[in-house]
C-alpha cells in the first residue's frame, strides 16, 4: 500500500519503521533535512523535503496516488491542514495526530468536513494504556491486542516460583487456568511450547488470556497481590497527566500530582479541584517520602526525561509500591528496565504506531487480507496475529486436530461470537470467527497460509 507520512519526529519515525517492516511503500515529508537524511539511511523509504502543509510539497510526494496520508507533526494545525489538502488532491484516507484537548470535541463534529478518516491522540492513548497496565505489577510486561479483548503478558521465572520443573499440562490441571503459555525465551532460544514443555528457572514466559484470567492466575502463583487500587501518585503534569487524571477520577481513585512548573500546577488545580497538586520537584526523594509515596497503590512517572522517570520509578518500587509505571521514549532503555524489574513501561510513540498500523491492516482487509490485528514481540522474532475467518478459509468446520499446521506456530484462541476460547483439538472454526495465532514464521498474511 502506498502511504505518505508528514512529520519525522519520534511518532512519525515509529510509524514509518513499522509500516516499512510490513512491506508498505512509504514516503516521508519532513522540513528538517538532517532528520530526513538519517531516516532515509535507516529505512527503505522515499523522503521529500519540505512543509507538509504546502500544496507543492504534497504534489511532489505524489499524495494523489496514496491510499493513506498520516500527519504526525508536533503541530495540530499543520496536521489538520495537511490532511485537508491531501484529501483535496486525491488521497483516499487521512489520519491526523491531534494532541490539544481543546480541539478534540470540535474535531469529532467536523471530522467529515475536514476529510479525516481517523484522528489519533498519543497522550490519550498512553493514558488509556496506563489505566489498563495499573492492574498488573511492575515485573509483568503487558500488551493488549485483538481490539483490547486479550492481554499478552511476559514474566521472568525467578527462584522459588511454583512453576519451576512443571510441564505446561501439569500447570494447566493444577491451577485450572484458561491462560495460555504461548512463547518461552530460554537464553537465546525462542520456543513455541506444547503441553510437555517444562518451565525452568530463568525462563522468560509469555502468557495470553483475558485481563481477569491473567489477574487470577498471577494471584494464584503469588506474583500479584489481590488488592484494589485506590490511591495513585503521578510525577509530571503534562498532557498525558491531563487525560490520565480525568480517567482515574472517573474510576473513583484518589490522585496526587507532583509538578515543578507553577503555571501547570495552577492549571491542574483549576481543571481538577478534587486532585491534590504539589508544586515541587518529583525527583526529590525526600519530597516523595513526605507525600507518603510508600502508601500509594500506584506510581506513574511522566516527566519529559527518561532517566528521571526510571530513577524515581526504581525508588518507588524499592519502597514497596506494587504498580510502578515509568514513561520511556527510548526503546534502547528496555534492557535496563528489565534488569531493574520495571518491564511494564509506557512508550507513547509505540502505542500510537501500533494503533495506526492496526488501522492500515483493517484497510487491507477490504481488499482481501484476513488479518484483523498483528503485534510483534521478543525483538520482532514472534508475531501474534488475529485472522478473521472469511468464506475463503479452507478449513471451516474441520476439527483442529485433523489439520496439519506449519511448524513453529501455535493456534491459541478462537473467538466465537465475541468470546475468546482456548483452541483445543476438537475446536472448529466457523464463518465470522477470529483465530489468534502465535508464530515464529514472519509474513503470514492469509489464514490459509497457516496450513503445512
Amino acid at each position: 500500500m502506498k502511504i505518505a507520512i508528514v512529520g519525522n519526529g519520534k511518532v512519525g519515525f515509529a510509524i514509518a519503521k513499522q509500516l516499512d517492516q510490513e512491506g508498505h511503500d512509504v514516503t516521508i515529508i519532513e522540513n528538517k533535512s538532517k532528520v530526513l537524511e538519517d531516516t532515509m539511511n535507516r529505512l527503505d523509504i522515499i523522503g521529500v523535503f519540505g512543509n507538509g502543509a504546502n500544496v507543492e510539497v504534497l504534489k511532489e510526494a505524489q499524495v494523489k496516488d496514496c491510499e493513506l496520508l498520516i500527519a504526525a507533526t508536533s503541530q495540530d494545525e499543520v496536521n489538520i491542514l495537511s490532511c485537508m489538502l491531501a484529501k483535496k488532491l486525491g488521497t483516499k484516507n487521512t489520519i491526523a495526530r491531534i494532541r490539544n484537548p481543546e480541539y478534540v470535541s470540535g474535531l469529532n463534529l467536523m471530522k467529515e468536513e475536514l476529510g479525516l478518516s481517523m484522528q489519533i491522540n498519543p497522550e490519550m492513548a498512553a493514558a488509556l494504556e496506563i489505566v489498563r497496565s495499573l492492574r498488573f505489577s511492575s515485573n509483568i510486561k503487558a500488551t493488549s491486542f485483538a481490539k483490547g479483548r486479550m492481554e499478552l503478558t511476559e514474566i521472568k521465572i525467578k527462584e522459588g516460583s511454583p512453576l519451576i520443573g512443571q510441564s505446561l499440562s501439569e500447570i494447566s490441571s493444577r491451577y485450572k487456568s484458561t491462560v495460555l503459555f504461548c512463547v518461552i525465551q530460554r537464553g537465546s532460544q525462542v520456543i513455541i511450547p506444547d503441553g510437555q514443555t517444562i518451565i525452568l528457572e530463568g525462563d522468560k514466559v509469555s502468557l495470553t488470556g483475558s485481563m481477569q484470567d491473567l489477574e487470577n492466575f498471577y494471584q494464584e502463583i503469588k506474583i500479584l497481590k489481590n488488592h484494589k487500587i485506590q490511591e495513585i501518585m503521578i510525577v509530571g503534569g503534562g498532557r498525558i497527566t491531563f487525560y490520565l487524571v480525568r480517567l482515574l477520577l472517573r474510576l473513583g481513585m484518589e490522585v496526587k500530582v507532583i509538578e515543578k512548573n507553577k503555571e501547570v500546577c495552577l492549571d491542574l488545580v483549576e481543571r481538577f479541584p478534587s486532585v491534590t497538586v504539589i508544586h515541587g520537584d518529583g525527583t526529590d526523594h525526600e519530597l516523595l517520602r513526605s507525600e507518603n509515596l510508600e502508601d500509594m497503590d500506584g506510581f506513574v512517572a511522566l516527566t519529559d526525561n527518561d532517566e528521571e522517570n526510571v530513577i524515581i520509578s526504581m525508588f518507588a518500587s524499592n519502597l514497596g509500591v506494587q504498580n510502578v509505571l515509568p514513561k520511556v521514549n527510548r526503546v534502547s532503555l528496555g534492557f535496563l528496565l528489565e534488569k531493574l524489574g520495571l518491564e511494564n513501561a509506557i512508550t507513547p510513540k509505540n502505542i500510537t504506531a501500533n494503533q495506526i498500523c492496526q488501522y492500515v491492516r483493517a484497510m487491507q482487509n477490504t481488499v482481501g487480507s484476513n488479518i484483523e490485528s498483528l503485534i510483534k514481540i521478543i525483538d520482532d522474532q514472534v508475531e501474534v496475529l488475529e485472522f478473521r475467518v472469511r468464506d475463503n478459509c479452507k478449513f471451516i468446520g474441520v476439527p483442529l486436530k485433523d489439520l496439519t499446521f506449519k511448524n513453529e506456530m501455535l493456534v491459541a484462541y478462537i473467538t466465537h461470537r465475541g468470546k475468546p476460547q482456548v483452541a483445543q483439538g476438537d475446536t472448529r472454526v466457523s464463518l465470522g470467527d477470529s483465530m489468534i495465532l502465535i508464530s515464529k514464521i514472519a509474513g503470514l498474511r492469509d489464514i490459509n497460509d497457516v496450513l503445512a
